[in-house]
């Protein structure tokens, strides 16, 4: 990823939630010579993500024959065209041209299949709890006939992704003077598409962190 110094985010107190608030990340992996994308829901736990994948998937297979692979899951935040009419500089020079805003987080590390029924079990509950509270829901895996959970985890692998490195780009405008980034995120804010107001308030927070 090319990654300018002043979009670049290496603050773990910054990336980890953002894992948090946008878990679909996308599995990459290079199986025979061919890159593979599998945009997967992960869960992060104690340095690792966790996910799962139906047997049925082609990764499935090419995991237990390699067992252990290095492989790079990349976490997308919100994101926003940026109309050079927004700067003010533009009425200074004209120098200006559009550009897009966006924020993500490249996290690398060794990935391991997790087959124990246990194992697997733990994983979607964890899961299910976490997003369940968001959507403040009481709905667990044991609501759910047990032979017909069972039947379900017996067609599902876990995935297990030790981290080994991570960082995150967040272009925000940083590279503007002070006046067009402000400008940039005052119309953000003020806008009525949702994705433009969280990348406003993405920037915001980014900006109160020491």
């Amino acid at each position: 990823m090319y990654l300018p110094g002043h979009f670049k985010e290496e603050r773990s107190e910054v990336m980890l939630p953002f894992i948090q608030e946008y878990p679909l990340g996308v599995l990459v992996t290079v199986e025979d010579g061919e890159a593979q994308a599998n945009h997967l829901p992960w869960l992060y736990e104690n340095q690792t993500l966790q996910a799962h994948i139906p047997k049925v998937n082609p990764l499935y297979q090419w995991l237990v024959e390699k067992k252990v692979v290095d492989v790079l899951v990349i976490f997308q935040g919100p994101q926003a065209y940026i109309t050079p009419n927004w700067y003010p500089t533009k009425k200074q020079t004209g120098k200006v041209v559009p550009t897009w805003n966006y924020s993500v987080v490249h996290v690398r590390g060794v990935l391991v299949l997790q087959e124990n029924t246990d194992w697997i079990g733990a994983h979607l509950e964890k899961a299910t709890n976490w997003h369940e509270a968001k959507r403040n829901s009481t709905w667990q895996m044991s609501d759910a006939p047990k032979e017909y959970t069972d039947s379900m985890m017996g067609m599902l692998t876990g995935l297990e992704m030790k981290i080994s490195s991570m960082v995150g780009k967040f272009k925000l405008s940083q590279n503007r003077l002070e006046l067009d980034r402000s400008a940039v995120m005052e119309h953000l804010g003020a806008s009525s598409q949702e994705e433009d107001i969280k990348v406003a308030e993405l920037a915001k927070r980014l900006r109160e962190k020491p």
